[in-house]
């Protein structure tokens, strides 16, 4: 079986990708700070209640799964959400991910994702 330290083929798609979607961030004003990884960053502005609605939102609506990270470990206001794209990934999931985190991001600055209530998702 091929990996990444043995198929060159397979790291080059996985920083295609890495780049098509660093850049498509970028390009959609989204703040990804100055990463090198593919472990790509997208920094927005929101507290817990809204980071959690946002994640879901995402995953549910969207099929996109990522990590959060929240004060205490960034300041306060501050979401932190993690993706990481893989060699597996589409230039089409690329597209579909960085809409679906602009759609996202507009939500969040329209204050979609203030509710506590989690209750139906459909509505986000």
């Amino acid at each position: 079986s091929s990996d990444l330290h043995t198929d060159p083929s397979l790291r080059e798609k996985l920083w295609t990708v890495v780049k098509a979607i660093q850049k498509g961030f970028r390009d959609a004003g989204l703040d990804i700070g100055c990463t090198e990884s593919p472990v790509t960053p997208v920094m927005m502005y929101g507290g817990v209640i809204e980071a959690t609605n946002l994640v879901v939102d995402l995953r549910e609506n969207y099929g996109i799964f990522c990590s959060v990270v929240i004060y205490p470990v960034i300041p306060k206001g501050h979401i932190l959400l993690r993706i990481i794209p893989t060699a597996s990934h589409t230039m089409d999931d690329v597209k579909r991910t960085v809409e679906a985190f602009t759609e996202c991001a507009g939500k969040l600055k329209a204050g979609k994702y203030q509710s506590e209530q989690f209750t139906d998702i459909t509505k986000l």
